[in-house]
């Protein structure tokens, strides 16, 4: 028994097929697009009778006939295979193209019943087992594609697959197949005509064929279904009816491009009259040159709903297709500055802005915020208080709660009590009251002279967020609610709030834009601060973000230098500090930017070069001043200016802000705690700490969740007490509060690929972590702080090392050590708390 070739779509259905025309007598019909392997069925058959070679009306008992593309013959022959279809005592086998609008083809293929096979183009599974049987094994991506290019029609494939077969060492098979498939279409259209290629062109647009359209794009009055059953029978669409994609440049070359120009404006005005677009078509009219107003204000509709992924795209083929660029220049600065293109939104927001004096006024309100938002984003938010005075407080309308939080975020309390004053007669939208109970809640804080204050503030920003409701992802503001929210959060210690606030607001925020961008790195923040490093540097492991945005920059540079400095590492701080000299450079200080700034004076502090920060740090404290020096805001930038007294070993710098702190303690919970620990911080630099008064305030900061600096103040202290027993206590409560999970950034990715040997030998857990820090350059004094042991016991543990390695000297000692592996990474420094 004869098998059909694994060239057929359904091989079970066409070997039962060609079994059934072996074997029973009557009539049977093939029917299939051009190319769909119609032909094959007939050759199976062949191969195994030897068919009648007269005519229909001669062919005697017993005989078997085939006929081939019976839709081309005419009606003469056609009469004749109806009635040689109704004899039992011959077999008769017709392949066919279908045609919907022909009847006696329709007719024909319908009297034949069950003894019908329709040929149905290749899946991908299909082709790759034809690949396997007839060219070689290919991947299931390779297969996808083939099926995508060529539509699955049988003709193709084959091309297809002897491109590949040809080209066994091409390193680009699919440029092979594009180029095959390619040349099997043009022969296909080779055979059609104008008429036909007028609607195949037509299909590529979303036009598929049927008759009312095509009366609208081709020459003839009359018999247009039949120039639709051709299109739709060429083997050149998919499933769908659309033009498969690798036809679509033998088609236009075939048609020439004065004709195709023509061609698509038609195919234009019917697909708008009809209603017949959608954005891709849409699209892909706009590219090919079409100016036409109607597909134009099609492709501005969609933009206006699309996503800020495609908006954009779509708002500039509308431009293309006609529309009038400054129309667009407000929206297509939105979807710009949502889109995280800050350079593009800037230059369409300067369009409105240069023409302020004739445009209308709620563009220029937009082009104003987006300009804002820009600006804040790039570290400048005295640029956008400068914006929002300029385009003046009659003209701010809602966007007076982001002028007033600009305002106040630059430093001018009194002009964001007067930018609120365009927000009191406007209708209480959630929108503008969530405006108003954010800047309620920064003004709020910043006027908070006691807890209760402070508490009344946070519950303004809360509101904020609750009233927020579903941002639209073209929204464009200086900041967000759950951003300053967080933010004011982490300047209270309140760190679990922080955890409550990104848990609520991050599912809110389009993953990869500025603002879920923002809310990662507050997250981040707070992961560094109560110990977490390892999650503090994972979550900066998935961050991209532009050079442009400075604000986020700003944050992911100093947590990265943060990280650094808490690891004990020397070099990893040094790299991370050089990293961030950029965005020092070109940052200006506001509100919302203290706790980086402060992050970086430590480093620079801790590396010699607070000339490179001290501009900031200068702004920085003129702004607070000129909104009162506020605890809540200033205490976490005073408690930064304390470290870096003690880093520097200045008792006389740490004065001042130890004080500031103080006089903030009786009304703000946050800043007491910090007070305290700077007056036990003082004795330890004066070298008589109080332990009970060193306890308490380690404690404090680390239920106000700072457990690093609490530590690390129970350390130091422990190195300077002269008891020992007081001295093993503190060193007790260091370790007791360091968080056994706490990790250095990477630790937990220790490289084992090679590159860097795991350390070997007989070393215990303790020695081998005394043995890493010493190949890294630590003193003893500093091992100690990090491990929370007393210098005495790291000399202990130094010689039993050398004693178990039989050193001779330090050096010989540590090129042992770095022989065995030690001295790689940072794990050693897990316990580090270093300042």
């Amino acid at each position: 028994m004869i098998s059909i070739r694994p060239s057929l779509v359904g091989v079970e259905r066409a070997d039962r097929f060609v079994r059934d025309a072996l074997d029973t007598t009557g009539f049977h019909v093939v029917v299939g697009v051009n190319g769909s392997g119609r032909s094959a069925v007939l050759d199976a058959i062949a191969a195994s009778v030897d068919p009648h070679p007269g005519s229909i009306a001669d062919a005697p008992s017993g005989s078997t006939v085939l006929v081939d593309d019976a839709h081309l013959l005419s009606e003469q022959r056609l009469d004749e295979i109806a009635a040689a279809a109704t004899r039992s005592d011959i077999t008769l086998v017709v392949a066919t193209a279908p045609r919907e609008f022909d009847s006696r083809i329709e007719k024909l293929i319908a009297s034949a019943g069950s003894g019908r096979l329709t040929l149905v183009p290749l899946d991908k599974t299909s082709i790759a087992a034809r690949a396997a049987a007839t060219a070689r094994p290919i991947s299931a991506a390779l297969a996808n594609a083939i099926a995508k290019s060529t539509g699955g029609i049988l003709a193709a494939v084959d091309a297809a697959l002897a491109a590949l077969g040809a080209e066994l060492s091409d390193p680009a098979p699919l440029r092979a197949v594009s180029e095959a498939v390619a040349a099997q279409h043009r022969r296909m259209l080779l055979d059609t005509a104008d008429d036909t290629r007028a609607l195949l062109l037509a299909a590529r647009f979303g036009i598929a064929p049927e008759p009312a359209t095509a009366a609208q794009l081709v020459a003839r009055s009359n018999e247009v279904e039949s120039v639709v059953d051709l299109a739709c029978s060429s083997g050149l669409l998919d499933s769908t009816g659309a033009l498969v994609t690798a036809a679509e440049v033998p088609l236009t070359e075939l048609i020439g491009d004065r004709r195709c120009r023509v061609l698509l404006h038609s195919v234009t005005d019917v697909a708008a009259r009809s209603r017949l677009l959608d954005a891709t078509a849409a699209r892909a009219l706009a590219q090919r040159g079409v100016v036409h107003a109607g597909l134009a204000d099609f492709l501005v509709q969609q933009a206006d709903s699309a996503s800020v992924e495609t908006a954009g795209a779509l708002y500039d083929a509308a431009v293309d297709a006609g529309f009038d660029p400054a129309v667009l220049a407000v929206r297509r600065a939105e979807v710009a500055a949502a889109a995280g293109d800050l350079d593009e939104a800037g230059r369409y927001a300067d369009v409105i802005l240069d023409s302020a004096a004739v445009c209308d006024s709620s563009d220029l309100r937009t082009a104003v915020r987006v300009s804002a938002s820009i600006a804040a984003q790039r570290g400048m938010l005295s640029r956008s208080a400068q914006l929002f005075v300029w385009l003046g407080e009659d003209r701010l309308g809602p966007d007076g709660v982001w002028a007033a939080l600009s305002a106040a975020a630059a430093g001018d309390r009194g002009g964001a009590d007067r930018s609120m004053t365009a927000v009191s007669g406007l209708a209480p939208t959630s929108s503008t009251a969530s405006g108003t109970f954010l800047v309620a809640g920064v003004l709020g804080s910043i006027d908070s002279r006691s807890a209760a204050e402070s508490s009344a503030a946070a519950h303004s920003l809360m509101r904020a967020m609750s009233l927020t409701g579903n941002v639209s992802d073209r929204s464009c503001a200086t900041d967000t609610a759950a951003a300053v929210a967080a933010l004011h959060a982490v300047h209270c210690g309140d760190l679990a709030r922080v955890d409550s606030i990104l848990a609520r607001a991050l599912p809110e925020r389009r993953p990869g834009s500025e603002a879920h961008t923002r809310l990662i790195l507050l997250g981040a923040w707070a992961s560094m601060l109560r110990g977490d490093a390892a999650e503090a540097s994972s979550a900066l492991d998935t961050l991209r973000i532009p050079l442009s945005h400075m604000r986020n920059q700003l944050f992911l540079h100093a947590i990265r230098v943060g990280l650094a400095r808490r690891s004990g590492d020397a070099g990893s701080l040094m790299t991370a500090w050089t990293g961030a000299q950029n965005v020092i450079a070109e940052y200006s200080a506001d509100l919302f930017a203290l706790l980086p700034l402060g992050e970086l004076l430590l480093a620079a502090t801790r590396l010699g070069q607070v000339d490179r920060v001290e501009h900031l740090v200068g702004q920085a404290s003129d702004l607070l001043a000129a909104l009162g020096d506020p605890p809540v805001w200033a205490s976490a930038l005073h408690w930064y200016q304390v470290q870096a007294a003690i880093v520097a070993q200045t008792p006389d710098a740490l004065v001042p802000h130890a004080k500031a702190l103080a006089a903030a303690a009786p009304t703000h919970p946050y800043s007491a705690a910090l007070a305290a620990a700077g007056r036990a911080w003082l004795g330890v630099l004066q070298g008589r700490p109080d332990p009970t008064d060193v306890e308490n305030s380690a404690r404090t900061l680390t239920a106000f969740g700072l457990p690093w600096d609490g530590a690390r103040l129970a350390s130091e202290a422990a190195l300077t007490v002269s008891d020992t027993a007081t001295a093993t206590a503190l060193l007790h409560i260091a370790r007791s509060l360091r968080q056994t999970g706490s990790q250095p950034p990477n630790s937990h990715r220790r490289d084992t690929s090679g590159t860097t040997p795991t350390p070997t030998g007989s070393l215990s857990e303790r020695e081998a972590e005394v043995a890493e820090l010493l190949v890294l350059g630590v003193t003893y004094r500093e091992v100690g702080s990090r491990l929370y042991i007393s210098p005495k016991t790291v000399e202990h543990h130094v010689a039993r090392i050398r004693r178990r390695l039989g050193a001779e000297s330090r050096s010989e000692l540590i090129s042992m050590l770095r022989a065995m592996g030690y001295g790689g990474s940072t794990s050693a420094a897990t316990g580090s708390v270093t300042v």
